[in-house]
């Protein structure tokens, strides 16, 4: 009797425990922030000292993206000019522009399989593991620091589109802004649950990828800025099931793959 009675204790302390548990955890979900700005404008000026065509530092949640962006009309330039890893962009503007593009290389990360979140790799490799659901799931954040500032954006939209079709435009209009919104969210993997207008200040990451076979085609991930109060959370996203369902079906492959 005696027995049963310790147990039946134990149980219910083991039950307890579990429950605090739980409870801490779904408060601290709610507390703490799913990303935390590190401050990246001493390391910029820094890098701005030695390299007078850096203008900005790019951090990726969840990613090694880490690094330094220059100034660049062009993507031929030599590799070897610089001692350290860095992105580009098109624009010599030192301000926020409506939609800050920056891309960079990806050179061993293209197949159909892309590797998540590599350690070894450098530049834009690790940005086709936003094709990934439970990647995106917890990796929604995008920081670009310019001008002394740290800049906020949240994820809106992943796809993966025609070079041709890509809009490189960094100075768009409201009503470009517009079209091109309504087109990104169109073409997303997935549907995020967050605000995004024509008002809105934009960034875009974009980079190469052989994803669909021989023909290149740019992976593009769309973020939209973070406003002054706005609290930094993980924010709801699902599966755009009518565009994700190829891109899954290759990733995943089938028996006659090798």
């Amino acid at each position: 009797m005696n027995n049963k009675k310790t147990i039946k204790i134990l149980m219910i302390i083991i039950i307890s425990i579990l429950l605090v548990a739980i409870l801490i955890s779904i408060i601290l979900k709610k507390v703490i922030p799913i990303y935390s700005i590190s401050d990246r404008t001493q390391t910029l000026a820094k890098k701005q000292k030695e390299d007078d065509t850096v203008f900005g530092w790019l951090r990726v949640q969840g990613t090694n993206i880490d690094y330094p962006v220059v100034y660049s009309q062009t993507d031929k330039f030599i590799n070897e000019e610089y001692d350290y890893d860095y992105l580009w962009t098109n624009s010599m503007s030192t301000t926020l522009n409506s939609r800050v593009l920056i891309w960079g290389h990806n050179i061993r990360n293209v197949s159909s399989k892309p590797l998540i979140n590599e350690k070894k790799f450098n530049y834009f490799e690790n940005l086709p593991s936003f094709l990934y659901y439970d990647f995106v799931k917890e990796n929604k954040y995008i920081q670009y620091t310019i001008n002394g500032e740290n800049h906020l954006y949240k994820i809106y939209a992943v796809s993966m589109i025609d070079k041709d079709d890509f809009s490189s435009d960094e100075y768009m209009t409201k009503e470009d802004r517009k079209k091109y919104v309504e087109e990104a969210l169109k073409e997303s993997y997935f549907k995020f649950d967050t605000e995004v207008n024509s008002e809105s200040k934009l960034i875009t990451l974009a980079t190469c990828t052989r994803f669909f076979g021989n023909n290149a085609v740019i992976i593009r991930v769309d973020g939209v800025s973070v406003g002054e109060g706005d609290k930094i959370k993980n924010y709801k996203v699902e599966k755009n099931n009518k565009n994700y369902e190829k891109v899954e079906k290759i990733m995943k492959g089938d028996d006659k793959d090798e």
